[in-house]
């Protein structure tokens, strides 16, 4: 309880002698001008009054808030002042000729044993300034060149020799039309950057732009620049192709424009000598049937290009040249004869010898022959035979050296013929009386020849093998045989009407 008591009495005491100890340190500050306007690069300065209001000597330090670091200085950072002596320490103001505009609120704080503040503004004005607009976003095809327009102004009261550099991503490909200029205040220039993307990658790109000058004044402005794939082409076409040997057969290469824009292209197949140009618009596509002919057998790898000012596409085409096509014509007989005034039929077969099917028109080079059919269409080895049949035109007789073709567009196959034409043999009529008397004249003859066998005869001499050939050779041959025959023919006549005229 006693405890108790004392403290509070304590407590008392403290509360009694507080304003004594209060006004024995005790401090004032005040800080004019209370407002400052300063352009960049100008000196301002603030004075700072200190009072000591107490009844003591005291030492007083000073701090400044609310300016950026750099651009003050204290005359002063403390002071010791007897009681109820005053002091004005100054601040010196300086805004960076880069630094921020704007307006700034100082404090300016006293403090050791006691503590007092006052406050101040600061509003930094510039009188040289510059600004720059660029498009927040610039979009521009890869491998074509854009234009971009950025404005500079002079929103200053001084005019000024105002110099450009470019810097970030895109500085690589972006060139300035023009990098330094005057401008005078309140004047703006539109300025040309010229973006050309050329052996790069679609992407997004950085770019800065920024404008300096002899003075203070600086602005930069950003954007970003979309490289996008707006020229892009797709070629189709074969990547190997079988052609016929021989054979004009036509390929087909098609163009088709995938980018944004329309694009004029160029395809170009060297090996073939063949160039044709095309415009396409957007989604719009083409096609060229190409010929392509081959007399030598095997592989050829042919190349190509189609290209235009943004873009290039190449490829190669395999082409197999083999034998598509063949027939082959046999005759069953390619020498024979045929009597004036008659015919003679023969059979030939054709057979499709290649590896597509074709039509064979069958002819001969002589005009007194039919055939039939005439034309026949085979597939793959496929044969059908054809009726051939020559017919002499009437006084037509000796040898002839003819042909029979199988051919189409593709191929063809002739055979040789020999071809015999004889005279026709006229049989030989005889009335029947003298039929008659032929008939007596033999039976004389027998009766003749049967006492010519009783009387002693000389045996003539045998033929040698020599004499029996030629005999031979005249029996085969059809004329001469036909020949001694009617001489025989006509001598037994004669002797039978000379038996009748006799008796």
């Amino acid at each position: 309880m006693r405890l108790k008591i004392v403290f509070f009495i304590f407590l008392g005491i403290l509360f009694l002698i507080s304003p004594i100890l209060a006004k024995e340190y005790e401090v004032s500050v005040s800080v004019s001008p209370k407002e400052m306007s300063l352009v960049p690069c100008k000196a301002g300065v603030f004075d700072i009054n200190i009072k000591n209001t107490g009844e003591l000597e005291d030492t007083f330090s000073i701090t400044v808030t609310g300016l950026p670091e750099g651009w003050y200085s204290l005359s002063e950072d403390s002071v010791t002042l007897k009681s109820g002596a005053s002091e004005i320490v100054y601040i010196f103001i300086t805004p960076y000729c880069y630094g921020e505009f704007g307006v700034f609120e100082g404090t300016v704080t006293v403090s050791d044993d006691s503590e007092d503040t006052d406050t101040f503004s600061l509003e930094v004005i510039a009188d040289r300034m510059i600004e720059i607009t660029l498009p927040e976003e610039i979009t521009t095809c890869l491998g074509e060149e854009t234009d971009v327009i950025a404005t500079v102004k002079n929103t200053g009261k001084e005019s000024e020799d105002i110099t450009l550099t470019v810097s970030g991503e895109a500085s690589d490909f972006v060139d300035l039309e023009e990098s330094s200029f005057n401008l005078e205040p309140g004047k703006k220039k539109d300025v040309t950057l010229t973006v050309k993307p050329e052996g790069i990658e679609v992407d997004d790109y950085s770019l800065e732009l920024k404008a300096t000058t002899e003075s203070y004044a600086t602005d930069t402005a950003s954007t970003v620049i979309k490289i996008i794939e707006c020229y892009e082409v797709e070629v189709s076409y074969p990547e190997e192709v079988t052609v016929c040997k021989g054979v004009s057969e036509l390929f087909t290469i098609t163009i088709k424009n995938v980018g944004m824009k329309k694009d004029s292209y160029e395809l170009m197949i060297e090996a073939l000598n063949y160039t044709v140009s095309v415009d396409l618009e957007a989604g719009e596509s083409e096609s060229f049937e190409i010929p392509f002919i081959e007399e030598e057998l095997g592989s050829y790898d042919v190349d190509f290009i189609v290209e235009s000012d943004f873009t290039k596409e190449e490829g190669t085409i395999k082409f197999n040249v083999v034998r598509c096509y063949g027939v082959d014509l046999s005759v069953e007989e390619t020498e024979f004869e045929i009597q004036m005034g008659r015919g003679k039929l023969i059979k030939a077969r054709a057979t499709n010898t290649g590896i597509k099917a074709d039509t064979f028109e069958i002819v001969s080079d002589v005009d007194w022959v039919s055939i039939k059919p005439s034309t026949v269409e085979l597939t793959p080895n496929e044969s059908k035979f054809v009726y051939v049949y020559y017919s002499p035109e009437f006084g037509l007789k000796g040898s002839f050296n003819t042909t029979l073709t199988a051919k189409s567009k593709n191929s063809q196959e002739t055979e040789k013929l020999v071809i015999g034409v004889v005279e026709e043999i006229i049989p030989v009529t005889v009335p029947e009386t003298v039929e008659e008397t032929i008939e007596t004249t033999v039976e004389e003859i027998t009766t003749i020849e049967e006492m010519v066998n009783t009387t002693t005869v000389e045996v003539p001499e045998i033929p040698t093998a020599e004499a029996v050939g030629i005999m031979e050779t005249i029996w085969e041959n059809k004329l001469l045989r036909s020949l001694l025959i009617a001489i025989i023919v006509v001598m037994i006549i004669l002797i039978a009407v000379y038996l009748v005229v006799m008796r």
